[in-house]
């Protein structure tokens, strides 16, 4: 937001990606500022001054823009700006038929007379290669409703995604933070949203730019992050990166079960959220979260035709979280909460390669200390009986933690899925019921498609 010449160092990808997060924390803290920078401030907060502006064809958004200065829109540089705009309200449009119409998020709510009318304005200003775009609370209007406004780049020079396409997956990330703040607010706060929530923002409007449009996929440009990172928790990702967690929902799920994560978000914060919403769908934290991890794994090179990510070959690869070589002894092993742990194992007598993907989705931990460590123990045989968990012919293994309640395991060996631990197994001897149930026969349990019954064993003896 600041001239370039006063920035004091150069923005990260991430920084840049979207200026809500920023924003928000200067309107939260201003008065934290000494007066001289609250007044540089306040000049750079609120709905920018610009010469002329239009209504789009649908009549729900007033767009205003500069027909001259540096402010001029020019996403194509030989169109007129007229044309340029026009492109805009189309792309507003879209956003609001996709966002709102078709996945059901109520609409931001009217901002009164504010920006010339009750419309919801969007405003189209040089960034300097700074922000994308923002999104800007001003007032509170109901106990979750606050008015909001948008401001989008005026060409996209110098961005990941540049030029139409740079301004369309603008439009669908910011216009949904519109909605957040327009009807999902916290409930009967002085402030929208939670700081702890933050991930969550960016996380559903970055991925709302890959569902309106879906060609774009500015979102790669923020993948390596999470990718070089899976145990930090939820919470402490910055949002941009976990778009992919939500097209793992969208596409395990559908779309209703994330905009029944915002109706909650007024209650409980966002990590609880997708805690139960998952529960109201007959799953669990643990089983997505552990399966979300095998999706990430089979990306780049190692993805597989039909299944997992569609778009898996453009993704990074996974760094280990622990490397160990077979059969020195693992090191000590902790986990955040919300987090996925990849255990690398190189087996060099065997020239195999095991990889563990060890998940704690505790998220109840995570939303009261996303920065805790829980310890666990990973132990690899090298036959299949001395372990707990029979993985092939030639290897087993034991997972213990102190509370396995919320945590799951899987393995993949040379890049084949051995075993998807998305049920906690019982104990022999400990079930009182058929187990598992449901039982699906896509899924393996021990080796293969089992399903266990408790009976009581009888001798019969034949007397010829």
């Amino acid at each position: 937001m600041l001239p370039q010449t006063d920035q004091p160092a150069e923005l990260t990808l991430e920084d840049r990606k979207c200026g809500f997060g920023i924003v928000s924390d200067i309107q939260t803290n201003l008065e934290f500022f000494s007066p001289e920078k609250q007044g540089l401030l306040k000049s750079l907060l609120g709905r920018p001054p610009l010469q002329t502006s239009i209504v789009s064809p649908s009549g729900f958004f007033r767009i205003h823009y500069d027909a001259t200065g540096s402010n001029r829109p020019s996403y194509v540089s030989n169109w007129t700006v007229e044309q340029n705009v026009a492109e805009v309200a189309k792309a507003l449009d879209s956003v609001y038929r996709f966002e709102v119409t078709y996945l059901g998020f109520l609409s931001p709510p009217s901002d009164g007379t504010a920006g010339g009318d009750d419309k919801y304005d969007v405003y189209i200003q040089n960034q300097g290669g700074g922000v994308y775009g923002y999104t800007e609370w001003e007032s509170k209007v109901g106990s979750v409703n606050w008015i909001s406004f948008m401001v989008l780049d005026n060409d996209y020079v110098g961005y990941y995604t540049t030029s139409l396409n740079g301004m369309r997956v603008t439009a669908a990330h910011e216009f949904h933070h519109g909605i957040q703040l327009g009807n999902y607010s916290v409930f009967n706060e002085n402030f929208p949203y939670r700081n702890d929530d933050a991930f969550f923002y960016e996380l559903t409007s970055t991925s709302m730019e890959e569902f309106v449009y879906d060609d774009v996929n500015d979102y790669y440009a923020y993948m390596n992050s999470y990718f070089n990172n899976t145990d930090l928790a939820f919470p402490k990702q910055n949002g941009y990166n976990l778009a992919i967690w939500n097209i793992f929902i969208r596409e395990n799920f559908d779309f209703g079960i994330l905009k029944r994560q915002w109706e909650m978000i007024p209650s409980i914060t966002a990590i609880l959220a997708i805690n139960q919403s998952l529960n109201e769908r007959g799953t669990s934290f643990p089983r997505e979260l552990n399966r979300f991890g095998i999706w990430t794994y089979f990306t780049g090179f190692r993805k597989i035709p039909g299944k997992y990510f569609e778009e898996g070959e453009n993704y990074p690869l996974i760094t280990p979280t622990f490397t160990i070589q077979f059969p020195s002894p693992p090191p000590d092993m902790k986990s955040a909460p919300t987090a996925n742990n990849f255990v690398k194992y190189n087996i060099s007598a065997n020239s195999d390669t095991l990889v563990v993907i060890v998940t704690n989705a505790d998220a109840f931990s995570a939303n009261d200390n996303p920065n805790q460590l829980f310890n666990f123990h990973y132990i690899l045989y090298s036959d299949p009986n001395t372990g707990e968990r029979e993985l092939t012919g030639n290897y087993s293994s034991t997972f213990s933690t102190s509370n396995s309640t919320f945590w799951s395991v899987s393995e993949v060996l040379n890049n084949i899925l051995i075993r998807e631990d998305s049920l906690k197994l019982p104990s022999s001897g400990s079930i009182e019921y058929a187990y598992p149930n449901p039982f699906y026969y896509s899924r393996g349990y021990l080796t293969g498609s089992l399903i266990f019954f408790k009976f009581k064993s009888c001798l019969a003896i034949s007397l010829g």
